[in-house]
């Protein structure tokens, strides 16, 4: 058997990866990829509030993705986020109702987020450690879209992200009555929420 002697220069190449792990040209470990939203471990909702007693309402079965490298946030991020509007709960069933009735549930019974871009205070993710975020895209309720940005922070957790992001908005400006108690309304604006667990799609 006749053997062949290795290049210096592939033989160097060769050396350096056994040694150090870097990685040959191609093989770079690639973690761009779709996030999908764990309906059980996440809730998207609001805070209302009224001269006769503040209300949140949730929906705890939201449900969305997200394209994103979590090594390189400064790349494109795209995503969207949805709850029906029939899983909102307030904890009385008569102001569920009335939400319901609202957000016009029957022809419009989806609330949807899409992500067109989002800006983060660092470059990549780590493990346990928080990065701000602003995202920003198009919020559409009762079959109004407007654009809309969100404040908030991921965190890697486990092989988990975990995101959780507010924003004021106000109903009005998607055709949406204020609820009302004792013939008195709720303020005009409310503080939106979401705190949602995404795992990487297999």
């Amino acid at each position: 058997m006749v053997s062949h002697p290795v290049p210096a220069r592939l033989a160097a190449v060769l050396l350096t990866v056994a040694l150090f792990g870097v990685p040959l040209a191609g093989s770079a470990r690639a973690e761009a990829g779709r996030w999908v939203v764990e309906s059980g471990k996440s809730r998207v909702g609001f805070d209302a509030f009224h001269s006769l007693g503040n209300f949140s309402g949730a929906s705890e079965t939201p449900s969305g993705e997200v394209e994103m490298d979590v090594e390189d946030l400064k790349k494109p991020i795209k995503g969207s986020l949805t709850a029906p509007v029939a899983s909102l709960r307030t904890g009385k069933a008569g102001r569920d109702k009335d939400l319901r009735r609202a957000l016009d549930g029957e022809r419009h019974p989806e609330i949807r987020f899409r992500i067109d871009k989002v800006e983060s205070s660092f470059q990549s993710l780590t493990e346990n450690t928080d990065v701000l975020l602003t995202l920003h895209g198009v919020l559409t309720m009762r079959g109004t879209d407007r654009p809309a940005s969100f404040m908030g922070r991921v965190r890697l957790r486990q092989g988990t992200l975990w995101v959780r992001g507010e924003n004021r908005l106000r109903p009005g400006d998607y055709g949406i009555p204020l609820l009302r108690s004792w013939l008195v309304s709720m303020e005009e604006y409310v503080l939106a929420t979401f705190d949602l667990a995404l795992n990487k799609a297999q």
